[in-house]
């Protein structure tokens, strides 16, 4: 959620628990440990409010601290939440034995993937038996935007919480082919309705093709897609869409089905 959005007019609201997880989230792949100046800089804290911070994460066990460096970095404790949440995701239970026989028919890499503000979040993900263009794991975050998952989400939604959307995602050129015009990204999804499939060229990664389907819940809102990857040149779009669409559309709806009995 952005900050601009978040209800901190509310006397509900608690800035503090707010900071906690800002300082949480300062820790990834690409800044595994820091310092404390980093911490702040980065969540956009000041440092005496970081230290009390980081102080209690390290107290409460979801942070540790390198003896020599004194940079911090996440513990192993943060997956508890993952792991509640991944146990607890229906969806997920439903489509992980649909996907895994997926992936073992086709041999590509096959995702389940869930919308999160303007982002789609990989939930389930079985890799490809091949090379693959970009290598993810669960929890990765890409936007909706530029992906097919993403797009295939988006054209079933209303289509003003689709522009809203749009309005608040950070829309840049990914690649050559990334479509960052939203009047543009809003009338392919007319088509993407019509054929019951996104397919993406390359739109999020150089060498990446992707095809998606949206999976509905028992409310008939489309909350998350199916997708498989493949790689160019061993794969064309033309290929893509005549062999794998049809078993993403397929995978999807049999999902669908499942989630509304």
């Amino acid at each position: 959620m952005d900050r601009d959005t978040l209800p901190t007019a509310d006397g509900r609201f608690l800035g503090s628990v707010e900071k906690a997880f800002a300082v949480l989230g300062a820790f990834s792949a690409g800044h595994p440990w820091l310092g404390l100046g980093e911490v702040s800089r980065i969540s956009n804290i000041d440092k005496n409010a970081t230290q009390r911070i980081l102080f209690t994460l390290r107290s409460l066990g979801y942070l540790r601290q390198d003896p020599r460096s004194r940079r911090y970095g996440l513990s192993a404790r943060v997956l508890d939440f993952g792991a509640s949440y991944l146990a607890a995701n229906k969806i997920r239970e439903v489509a992980d034995p649909i996907l895994q026989q997926v992936n073992q028919s086709c041999e590509e890499t096959v995702n389940l993937t869930e919308r999160d503000g303007t982002d789609v979040v990989y939930v389930v993900r079985y890799r490809s038996r091949h090379v693959v263009s970009v290598d993810l794991s669960v929890g990765s975050r890409l936007p909706v935007y530029c992906t097919a998952p993403g797009r295939a989400i988006l054209a079933h939604m209303p289509e003003q919480e689709a522009r809203d959307l749009l309005a608040k995602s950070k829309l840049e050129r990914r690649t050559s082919t990334t479509r960052t015009d939203p009047e543009e990204i809003m009338a392919s999804l007319a088509e993407i309705r019509e054929k019951g499939y996104c397919l993406s060229d390359q739109d999020a990664f150089l060498g990446d093709i992707s095809v998606a389907a949206a999976v509905f819940d028992d409310t008939n809102l489309a909350t998350a897609a199916v997708n498989i990857a493949v790689p160019w040149p061993q794969w064309s779009v033309d290929r893509v869409e005549k062999e794998l669409a049809p078993i993403v559309t397929d995978a999807a709806r049999s999902i669908s089905l499942a989630l509304n009995r």
